[in-house]
């Protein structure tokens, strides 16, 4: 049992403590067929599955309400895909919530932007900050799974696009962003003078 047994527990309620409605028991069977994998997304996204048993009790509650508000039969369908894309989008949230600062990978930007000594890794880390924020949401989003070790083949087939389209977007934008930064910069030293 050597996986299962580091597996944190979760305890199936059949009542939604805060509303005290009956949660559907067809959401919380599929609940149990995608517990294991939404342990390994906490894992794999924040570092830790012990927040695994808090998201998927609320994606439950959350799946269970839209299916009773859409009016779907108990036991029609399998909700288990419903209730793994609500799991996984809370995790998603909830590793964007923690995530204060940026770290970057050993990646090409890093090799790009190597330090030698403290005071060039904090300015690194600066340039590598305003960089992202000059970055648009999507491309950001780009780089927030880089950082988490998705390869250009994996982020690819997430958004719909090939490899090689998704890197050169993303490159295409870090210049792009690259730019303004340099420009700014000039105009910035122009206007002390």
């Amino acid at each position: 049992m050597g996986s299962r047994d580091q597996t944190p527990l979760w305890w199936d309620r059949d009542i939604d403590e805060r509303t005290g409605r009956e949660l559907r028991s067809d959401v919380r069977q599929a609940g149990h067929k995608v517990w294991q994998w939404v342990c390994a997304k906490a894992q794999e996204l924040l570092g830790d599955p012990n927040d695994a048993a808090e998201l998927l009790e609320t994606s439950i509650k959350t799946v269970s309400r839209y299916l009773d508000t859409k009016k779907v039969a108990l036991h029609s369908a399998d909700p288990a895909g419903l209730v793994a894309m609500v799991s996984y989008r809370s995790v998603l949230r909830l590793a964007k919530k923690r995530r204060i600062k940026l770290v970057v990978p050993a990646s090409s930007l890093t090799e790009v932007l190597r330090a030698p000594d403290w005071r060039d890794a904090a300015d690194r880390r600066l340039l590598i900050e305003e960089l992202a924020r000059k970055l648009d949401p999507e491309t950001r989003g780009l780089l927030r799974l880089r950082i988490n070790g998705f390869d250009w083949r994996e982020i690819g087939r997430m958004v719909g696009l090939s490899p090689e389209a998704v890197r050169r977007k993303f490159w295409r934008d870090v210049r792009k962003a690259h730019l303004k930064l340099m420009v700014a910069g000039k105009q910035s030293r122009f206007e002390g003078l």
